[in-house]
């Protein structure tokens, strides 16, 4: 009886068993399909901000190609980050390469999001999104890229938060590890800078 139940386990059988098997595997799960390193370099009197933070980061989705980037910042205890965040970026606040090579490199805007992202389960809290320019070159699955923005707020290890990147993917999602130094909670520091600076974008969703 044996050799007979197994003599029936055909093709067809293992590629239920491989269909079945990939189900369980959450959308977007992908282990460590990115990660990056966060740089402070102390910018006083740049009317952007008093700290240059510039993460280098690489994925590989696997699958669709970058929608953008989140740098999360782990500032989800921080009391009056949503109100009082200071932040800066240039015009253009991060490069990476394109899909590719001869299409040039990909260039992205950033914005501080404080809210939850509505296109996504998931609360990441407080975080920089890096959005590249629609009409250009465009990131592949896999690539690499360097991304900054400025802050008065001075840095602390991201290692000592829950600091981290994520990638949107089409509809799907994943995330890795960050490392190096992001802005700590600065709630008592306060900024005279104008608001109205011509290359600062600072969007509250």
């Amino acid at each position: 009886m044996r050799r007979s139940l197994e003599r029936k386990r055909g093709p067809l059988h293992w590629a239920v068993v491989a269909m079945l098997g990939a189900l369980l595997v959450p959308a977007g799960s992908t282990a460590e399909c990115v990660s990056g390193t966060s740089v402070a370099v102390p910018t006083p009197g740049d009317p952007l901000g008093d700290w240059k933070y510039c993460v280098t980061a690489s994925w590989d989705l696997g699958g669709y190609a970058l929608s953008y980037l989140d740098v999360v910042l782990g500032l989800g205890e921080c009391p009056c980050v949503c109100e009082s965040f200071p932040f800066g970026a240039a015009d253009t606040a991060g490069t990476s390469s394109a899909e590719t090579s001869a299409m040039g490199p990909v260039t992205y805007r950033a914005l501080f999001e404080c809210k939850d992202d509505r296109s996504l389960p998931e609360n990441d809290g407080p975080r920089v999104r890096f959005e590249h320019g629609q009409g250009g070159p465009e990131p592949g699955v896999s690539g690499s890229g360097a991304f900054c923005f400025y802050s008065d707020w001075p840095p602390v290890p991201a290692s000592s938060s829950d600091a981290r990147l994520v990638v949107k993917h089409g509809r799907q999602r994943c995330e890795g590890e960050l490392i190096g130094d992001l802005p700590g909670c600065s709630c008592l520091a306060t900024s005279t800078r104008s608001t109205t600076w011509g290359r600062t974008k600072a969007i509250f969703r």
